[in-house]
């Protein structure tokens, strides 16, 4: 996708909606606990301006490291009212419910971590809540259900159908754009930044989509022949 980075993702699902198929973005976002300008980051606006200009609706899951009592937290600081007043200014709606805390040591319990959606993408999101799963940090799993998502077609990328000559060709191009001056701490962030989008751009262009076929959509397969296959395999 056009805005994945270190700190967030994004994938495209379709979902059925009034008897068509509408598209939806899935994303995850990291907003540094330290960064010096307040949340939020510029490639998370991007991304909601991106949707907005495309008409496509947008829910994502953020690592916010910010209180504020609209999301349940315990208090309210300075990076917590700079995202809610960009969710309320940008008719972003917060999709938390209940009080449980994401955030739990042996000595503190917040809740930081938030689930953002677009004008009427919250329509499809059911059952938000915080598991009790062991998962193996101070973080609490957020789950939740997207309802109406179409299965009926799976694609993905093969590397083994990639043009490697002509993802070669790509790659060095782009990287003839970049800079080489690099002197302190935050241009050797751009600089990576930079190279890890210029190597999945040429990747995607490079990799065609393969669309994934399933047996199980198959209404004579079954696991006896599954079995069989397997043996003579």
């Amino acid at each position: 996708m056009h805005h994945c980075s270190r700190d967030l993702t994004e994938v495209k699902i379709k979902t059925s909606s009034g008897g068509g198929l509408r598209e939806i973005i899935l994303g995850s976002a990291y907003l540094p606990y330290d960064d010096v300008e307040p949340p939020p980051p510029g490639e998370l606006e991007r991304l909601v301006m991106s949707c907005r200009a495309e008409g496509t609706r947008l829910i994502f899951g953020c690592d916010a490291n910010a209180h504020h009592t609209s999301w349940g937290s315990t208090n309210i600081n300075n990076r917590g009212e700079s995202l809610f007043n960009y969710f309320m200014a940008n008719g972003l709606d917060i999709m938390n419910r209940g009080n449980r805390p994401t955030y739990v040591t042996s000595n503190r319990q917040e809740i930081i971590a938030i689930t953002i959606a677009t004008l009427y993408a919250g329509n499809f999101i059911k059952d938000w809540h915080v598991t009790e799963e062991v998962s193996c940090s101070d973080n609490r799993y957020n789950r939740f259900t997207v309802t109406g998502i179409d299965h009926s077609v799976e694609v993905y990328r093969n590397p083994r159908r990639t043009d490697w000559e002509s993802f070669r060709t790509d790659l060095l191009g782009c990287l003839c754009d970049m800079t080489d001056k690099i002197t302190n701490f935050m241009d050797l962030e751009s600089a990576a930044r930079q190279f890890q989008d210029v190597v999945v751009f040429a990747y995607n262009g490079n990799c065609p989509f393969t669309v994934k076929r399933n047996n199980r959509n198959i209404s004579w397969w079954n696991q006896d022949l599954a079995v069989r296959r397997r043996t003579v395999r």
